[in-house]
Order: structure tokens, then C-alpha cells, then sequence
């Protein structure tokens, strides 16, 4: 069957289930409980403990005084696994209100029980896995006057390790640009006979010395142009550049239109900023638009360490075009979604994934506004994953729904969830560390330093209470995360841009201090990751 009419089976299915989802709850004494659509192994065990058909075949009726289904989370999935949470699990009734959802999405490994997370947030004792299928990798380099001398020898002697390390039958090109592009080296398929060209080819195309302007939206655009003809695989490209974006399009806007482009043909952008003096707010967008990450090398020199984290995460690629669909139920509505890019028509709201690796995870966290309801079950959203599943070839889905139960008594009312807030928390700090580098680009190193140092300090609390949380009993968290290491790198990071905001303030040119740009770049890279 072809991939296209599943998706449309699968749509009219989820059009079909949500449609009953949403019907007006009933009142207690006549609610009954619906046996799920899902396969069993794609719901929360959980849901076996729930009320469902008697032995005669009947339906369980649920006695008029017993409380409401607890449905403020779900687990789901099978090669990826699917956490549903809702900020608050009792809302006040007949008041409107706000709360979050929270999806967090990580494949079987990271789902097992695993807390040891590496400082890019992965498991560092995931299984190694190497995927089958074929991967097109677009390599785009800085040519302009700027990278002259070592920066370019290091991306030249990174962009040959990655070619020697590709696989045979994996394709590869090389673009390199300055005011304009250039191919180097066409889309080609890699193996023994050709590799050791392919690799002359690049160091002889980019032999001469660099000069000229960076335009880097002309290496993006080039970089997908060769890409077209590529056979289907997993599809990456990894961006360098050194400088600031003085040619074609310069603005966020115009070069997030770019990167979702790319991302909208299946092609994830990974950007890497070398030295101080690139324009990290658009090198991070683009990773950020594209489904990439963001990296910063201050000397160049750790850039085959860079290249070939890359290749890791795509030779042991296990899912690729995941996509979240967050049905929002009659009535509430989307007030922020954080850190992601997003679709919304009607009631959907469409969050593309990208690719995942063996060990990765990957959330979504979006604050909500909920009508002034009555007590009882108040259904907020169906939410689903899709993905193409690399081990076995086939489409792979799973999903559940999110509700919260509205209470006429305000000391019911649930405090945030401490997951929840856990996340709220890594996406205020990645905000913060915008908004510094922001204030200091405008010669406020004082006022840089002090927004950092506030938010600090709320780290540090919510890190308090989230330990006496957990430490109470009162935390179920299927995936054992280490709050600790979370927590703790987040005080770091912002410990460090404190520290380089005071260190600069006292300088007569705070914004043109190498220490100080490096800083900059350096809480970038961390926001983007804090983003993930």
C-alpha cells in the first residue's frame, strides 16, 4: 500500500476518533466507559485497569460517586515512545483558565529506564544502532575572505574525515561560498573507487584563496539544489560559516523562510559558527527552522569532533518525518508554543520532529487557554506521532488523549506538574540567554548580567522544590529522568554568561571584547540545545 494512502487512512481514522472524543461529557452518574481504538501495545498498560466490557459482553457502568478517569498523561508507542502530560491535572471549574501540554518523545532505549543523560541530553548508554537506510549529505562551506588560513584547513580536513567515514552507497556534495555558490562536488554515491576523488575534489575546489562577501542563504540554496537529485535516504546538511550574512537574504525572517523550505523537502540543516564574529542569531534560527542543531567553535579546531557527531546521530538514525498533531478539543486554544516551529489549522496544530537517532529525545511544550467549564472530565486535546519507522520499513504511529478534571473547590486545584515545570524551566533559560545577548549587542552588559542572575535564582528554587517533589514520593516519571543534571547544567550555563556580563561591563567596549563575544555565541549554542 502506498505510504500516501496510509497517511490518508490514518487521517480519516483520527478525524473518526476524535470526532467522538469530543462529544459534551455526561454527567457522572451516566458516564461509561468506551473500550480504546488503539492496539494494546501502543497505550498506557494502565488502561488495562480501567472499565471496560464485562464478561456477558456489556459495558462497565462507572457508579455515580466514583471520580473521574485520570487522563492529565498517557504513555504510548513502540520503536518511539510518546509521553502526553497536562500542567494541571484539576482546573477550577466555571473559570477560564490556562495550563500546558507537554509531549516528550524519545525512541525504546531512552524509554527503558536509563537516567544517564551526556551534556547534549542524550543517553550515553543507548545500544549503538546503524541505520540501513542510505544517507544525503550536502556540505556547505564558508569561502569568503574571512576563512583564510586555519579556520578553512580545520573545515576542509573535518569535511574529508566525514567523507572518508560515510558508507558506500551514502551520496555526498560539497557547495562552498562567498558573495555567491559554488559546487564543488555534485551529488555523488560514495564507495571504494571513488572516495579518495571525491575527497581530492574537495580540497582542489576550494584550493584557491577565499575572498569575496557571505552570503550564506546562497550556500543554503545551493546546498539543496544538489540535493535534488539525491536517491531516497536521510537527508542532512550541515552549514559553516564565520561571518556576518552581508549578501542576499540577511533578516531572521527571510532565512527562517529559507530553513523551512529545506525542512518542508525533508532536508534538516545543522549550522556551525566559527569564531566570534558569525551572526549566531541566524545560524541558530536556521538549525532551529530546519530540525538541526546549532553548534559554536571558537577556533575551529574541535570541528572534526562536530562533523562527526553529525554522522554518529545519522548513521544510527532509527525514525525520520516524525510530526506531531496536537487536535486541540472544542473550545481551547493555543496560547504559546514553545521553542518549535509550528502549523496551526483549525484545531490542529501541526509540530514537525525531524529525524531521531538511537537514544535522542525530543519535547514540545505548549501553554493552553481552557474555557470556563463545568466540574468533571474537561477533554483538552488528542494527541498523535507519526513517523517513518527506519527498522521496519513502515509507517509507524501511536497516540492518546489529554483531559483535566475541573473541580468546584480551589484547594483541589493541582499545582503545576513537576515534569512539566521541569521543562517550562529549560525553556525560560534558553529565552534568557536570547534576551542577554540581546541587551548586551545593545552595550547593556549591566542589565544582561541581572536578567541572568534573576532567572538564576529561579533555577536554583524550582530545582529545590522538584527535588523535595521527587524525593516525597509524589513524582511518577516513566522515563527516570535526572532532574538533577538538568537543573544543574542550566545554573552553569547561566553562572558562566553572569560571570562574562560582569567581566565585560567593566570594559570600555563591552560588545567588542573577544571574551565577551565568544560568550555570546557560547550561550547560543546552549539555548538551542536547552531548546530541543
Amino acid at each position: 500500500m502506498r505510504i500516501t494512502t496510509l497517511g490518508a487512512l490514518a487521517a480519516l481514522s483520527m478525524t473518526l476518533t476524535s470526532t467522538a472524543v469530543w462529544q459534551i461529557t455526561a454527567p457522572a452518574d451516566e458516564v461509561v466507559a468506551d473500550a480504546s481504538d488503539a492496539d494494546a501495545s501502543d497505550t498506557d498498560p494502565v488502561a488495562a485497569e480501567e472499565p471496560g466490557p464485562t464478561a456477558d459482553g456489556g459495558d462497565t457502568k462507572v457508579e455515580a460517586d466514583a471520580p473521574p478517569l485520570d487522563q492529565s498523561t498517557f504513555l504510548a508507542g513502540k520503536t518511539l515512545m510518546v509521553e502526553g502530560r497536562v500542567g494541571h491535572g484539576r482546573m477550577l471549574a466555571d473559570a477560564r483558565g490556562e495550563t500546558f501540554l507537554y509531549v516528550d518523545v524519545r525512541n525504546e532505549l531512552s524509554a527503558a529506564g536509563s537516567n544517564t543523560l551526556d551534556a547534549r541530553g542524550n543517553f550515553r548508554d543507548a545500544v549503538a544502532r546503524t541505520s540501513a537506510e542510505p544517507l544525503n549529505l550536502a556540505i556547505v562551506i564558508d569561502h569568503s575572505g574571512s576563512m583564510k588560513g586555519q579556520r578553512e584547513r580545520n573545515a576542509l580536513d573535518a569535511a574529508a574525515g566525514m567523507i572518508s567515514r560515510l558508507r558506500d552507497g551514502d551520496t555526498v556534495s560539497v557547495v562552498s561560498y562567498n558573495t555567491k555558490a559554488h559546487t564543488i562536488v555534485p551529488v555523488t554515491t560514495l564507495d571504494a573507487r571513488n572516495r579518495d576523488r571525491v575527497i581530492s575534489d574537495l580540497r582542489v575546489g576550494v584550493a584557491s584563496r577565499p575572498s569575496g562577501n557571505t552570503c550564506v542563504s546562497c550556500g543554503v540554496e545551493a546546498g539543496l539544489q544538489t540535493l535534488q537529485g539525491r536517491r531516497p535516504g536521510i537527508d542532512r546538511m550541515l552549514l559553516l560559516s564565520d561571518g556576518e550574512a552581508n549578501r542576499g537574504v540577511r533578516d531572521e525572517p527571510g532565512i527562517r523562510r529559507l530553513a523551512r523550505e529545506a525542512r518542508n523537502r525533508g532536508v534538516s540543516i545543522s549550522s556551525i559558527g566559527v569564531d566570534v564574529d558569525y551572526n549566531e542569531v541566524l545560524m541558530s534560527a536556521i538549525a532551529r527552522e530546519a530540525n538541526g542543531r546549532h553548534y559554536f567553535s571558537e577556533t575551529g579546531s574541535n570541528l572534526d569532533a562536530i562533523f562527526d557527531q553529525e554522522l554518529d546521530s545519522l548513521i544510527q538514525a532509527i525514525a525520520k518525518d516524525g510530526q506531531v498533531i496536537v487536535e486541540l478539543a472544542p473550545g481551547v486554544r493555543v496560547v504559546e508554543v514553545f521553542d518549535r516551529s509550528y502549523q496551526q489549522v483549525d484545531r490542529r496544530v501541526i509540530v514537525p520532529m525531524g529525524t531521531f537517532s538511537a537514544g535522542e529525545d525530543k519535547t514540545l511544550l505548549m501553554r493552553l487557554e481552557v474555557p470556563p467549564s463545568p466540574e468533571g472530565s474537561r477533554p483538552l486535546a488528542h494527541v498523535s506521532l507519526s513517523y517513518d519507522d527506519l527498522s521496519t520499513r513502515e509507517p509507524g504511529e501511536c497516540f492518546g488523549e489529554l483531559a483535566t478534571v475541573m473541580t468546584a473547590t480551589p484547594a483541589e486545584v493541582s499545582p503545576l506538574d513537576a515534569i512539566v515545570l521541569a521543562r517550562l524551566t529549560k525553556s525560560e533559560t534558553a529565552k534568557t540567554l536570547q534576551q542577554s545577548n540581546a541587551l548586551f549587542a545593545l552595550g547593556r552588559a549591566d542589565e544582561a548580567q541581572r536578567l541572568v542572575e534573576e532567572h538564576l535564582g529561579t533555577v536554583r528554587e524550582r530545582h529545590r522544590k522538584t527535588r523535595k517533589k521527587k524525593a516525597s514520593g509524589g513524582l511518577i516519571d516513566p522515563f527516570n529522568r535526572d532532574f538533577d543534571e538538568a537543573f544543574n547544567d542550566q545554573a552553569s550555563v547561566l553562572e558562566g554568561a553572569s560571570g562574562a556580563f560582569e567581566d565585560a561591563a567593566a570594559e570600555p567596549a563591552p560588545a567588542t571584547s573577544r571574551p565577551a563575544k565568544a560568550q555570546v555565541r557560547r550561550n547560543a549554542e546552549q539555548a538551542d540545545l536547552l531548546s530541543l
